[in-house]
């Protein structure tokens, strides 16, 4: 053994000191944002706990599907918008989870969005990850577009919280057109929280089912999960479990607003009867230009206006300047005449056939 080996070289440990550590690793993170507890080994379950103890209970909701595959398209045109940017959505299919469970798969440093639904009165979670978030304020600040930004482990600047803040307003305003095929729904973010304990929205035990977002952005980009608790579409669970075809949708609100637009420019035909009465034809084969047909209704009295048979109101003739109006009296058709009428040609139906 040489001395050299004996002594250490004070030097040579001076230059060590202050040099940059390793990297910071998920538990570390996890520790500094107030992650979750180290895992405790459960008891063997058996039986049927064993069996059903962990299981969540799934029901298929075709409309939901629809919903979600109409919000990876909205997100695409809007991310593009948002960012003057290539962007590509995909999301993954819906699978069930518990709520506690979701929360503890979060990675982090993250931001959590605590959404309400303002017509369902109930919650839902949007979480984006550091990737998404590193990447959404690097192209908007002109970064390059070729390197990835590493988040650190520290809390997210007042500049990053503006940009997701602005993000997530254009992600709550996709959902509500998304859901616009179902039933109107206003999505309002209430507030972030970087710890997921703390964005409880029900009890940790409650089922949900969740959705991944992939956003890809010019070979950077990051993911957005959703959360969307049971007890919340609640209200619409028989909308969405409709089935997709042979049952009634929500409707499609182009076609509704166009024929809203197209029908108060369509004409009619209205015919305004005086009096109807049974005559034979040799009375009527003795008419000639002067003939009076003598009418049992006075002038004041309601004469019966029709559109395409149907009586729909009453009017009074009368003058304004030199011509002859009818003023409306009453009405007569209903605001539901339409159901009303399809449901006695229906009832009249086999009796026609019998006939």
């Amino acid at each position: 053994m040489t001395p050299e080996d004996e002594i250490p070289d004070d030097d040579a440990a001076d230059d060590d000191w202050g040099t940059a550590k390793p990297e910071m690793g998920q538990g570390d993170i996890d520790n500094l944002f107030g992650g979750p507890e180290p895992v405790v080994e459960e008891r063997p379950r058996r039986g049927l706990e064993a069996l059903f103890g962990g299981a969540v209970r799934y029901e298929r909701l075709p409309m939901l599907e629809i919903v979600v595959d109409r919000l990876a398209r909205l997100l695409t045109t809007s991310i593009r918008k948002f960012t003057a940017d290539n962007a590509e959505v995909v999301i993954d299919r819906i699978r069930p989870v518990r709520v506690g469970a979701f929360l503890d798969t979060v990675t982090l440093p993250a931001l959590i969005g605590v959404i309400r639904i303002e017509e369902w009165d109930g919650y839902c979670l949007a979480t984006l990850d550091s990737k998404l978030i590193g990447s959404i304020v690097d192209i908007l600040l002109g970064g390059r577009r070729n390197a990835m930004q590493w988040i650190e482990g520290r809390p997210y600047t007042a500049i990053e919280r503006t940009f997701v803040d602005k993000l997530v307003a254009v992600l709550t305003q996709d959902l509500g057109k998304a859901f616009e095929a179902v039933c109107p729904a206003t999505f309002q973010l209430e507030r972030f929280e970087i710890t997921p304990t703390y964005a409880l929205i029900t009890k940790p035990s409650a089922s949900a089912i969740t959705f991944r977002a992939e956003i890809t952005m010019e070979g950077r980009g990051g993911n957005i999960d959703f959360l969307v608790p049971y007890s919340t579409i609640e209200p619409v669970r028989d909308l969405l479990s409709q089935e997709v075809l042979g049952k009634k949708q929500g409707g499609d609100t182009i076609w509704r607003a166009h024929l809203t637009q197209e029908l108060p420019r369509a004409g009619v035909e209205l015919r305004a009867v005086i009096e109807s009465r049974a005559m034979p034809f040799s009375e009527i084969a003795k008419w000639h230009p002067g003939s009076v047909l003598k009418l049992d209704r006075r002038q004041h009295e309601p004469v019966d206006v029709f559109c395409q048979n149907l009586l729909i109101c009453r009017a009074v003739i009368a003058a304004k300047g030199d011509r002859i109006v009818l003023q409306i009296d009453e009405k007569v058709v209903e605001n539901d005449w339409l159901v009303a009428r399809a449901a006695d040609l229906a009832a009249h139906e086999p009796a026609k056939a019998g006939t």
